[in-house]
């Protein structure tokens, strides 16, 4: 016979609050970044071996941003378990700081493309 597995507990008390609400943002950008970082891929006969850098670098930054929040939904439950917020603008500078570098290098890629 089968013993139930036992539930994992909960990081805090109401699970539809803001770490979550975050997280499914924080991960909506990331998926958007990845999909940006593929358009590198898709234009490797324009740019060659840049193209492959780009990518790259975009898809660590997608990574990098959702280990950042990984961290970040930890330390929102903990704050909410203890009634007291800390703010993390280090994250936030860095995702932001991201999704304008790949737009720059969007940008910059499509201006290129327009000029040959």
């Amino acid at each position: 016979m089968t013993t139930p597995r036992p539930r994992r507990p909960q990081p805090h008390a109401d699970p539809g609050l803001q770490p979550e609400r975050t997280t499914q943002s924080w991960l909506r950008t990331s998926l958007t970044m990845t999909v940006v970082s593929l358009l590198f891929i898709r234009w490797i006969n324009v740019f060659e071996g840049l193209s492959v850098v780009i990518f790259v670098v975009c898809i660590a930054l997608a990574i990098a941003a959702i280990a950042l929040q990984v961290r970040r939904y930890r330390l929102g439950a903990g704050s909410i378990r203890a009634e007291r917020g800390r703010p993390t603008p280090w994250a936030v500078l860095f995702l932001t700081s991201s999704v304008c570098l790949i737009a720059v290098l969007g940008i910059a890629s499509v201006i290129k493309i327009s000029l040959d």
